[in-house]
């Protein structure tokens, strides 16, 4: 479970600027934060599957390395333009990765929603995590 909090937290930022307004890139991490709280609010319930959850950790992952490859590329942009171009490419490439394993944005955002609400799902997800 210590591995996937992490990894829940990189994907609910994700999800949260993904569907957010583009913002200032500035002011990512306070609008991150505000876009998170929106996106807790707004994501729909879905049913969670065990097709779901393996589609889920595929597009989790693919996330996780776009977040990677951007992240030191955003950290040296050299002006809020210049990183909001960086932002906004990760996002698209994100997207991508949850569409190719064969999501919605808002189902992903939905089940990173109920992972983070319900502790038996978080071992279910856990446990799909470790049997890989």
């Amino acid at each position: 479970m210590n591995k996937l909090v992490p990894t829940l937290i990189a994907s609910a930022l994700f999800a949260a600027t993904a569907t957010a307004t583009a913002a200032p890139a500035m002011q990512q991490g306070q609008q991150a934060q505000q876009g998170q709280a929106m996106q807790q609010q707004q994501a729909p319930q879905v049913e969670i599957t065990d097709e779901l959850l393996q589609n889920f950790l595929v597009a989790m992952n693919g996330v996780q390395e776009v977040s990677q490859k951007y992240s030191e590329q955003f950290q040296n942009a050299e002006d809020s333009e210049e990183a909001q171009a960086i932002q906004q490419k990760a996002q698209e490439e994100m997207i991508s990765e949850v569409e190719s394993a064969g999501l919605s944005t808002d189902e992903y955002n939905a089940v990173i929603q109920q992972v983070q609400q319900d502790p038996e799902l978080q071992a279910r997800l856990q446990s799909m995590t470790d049997d890989s």
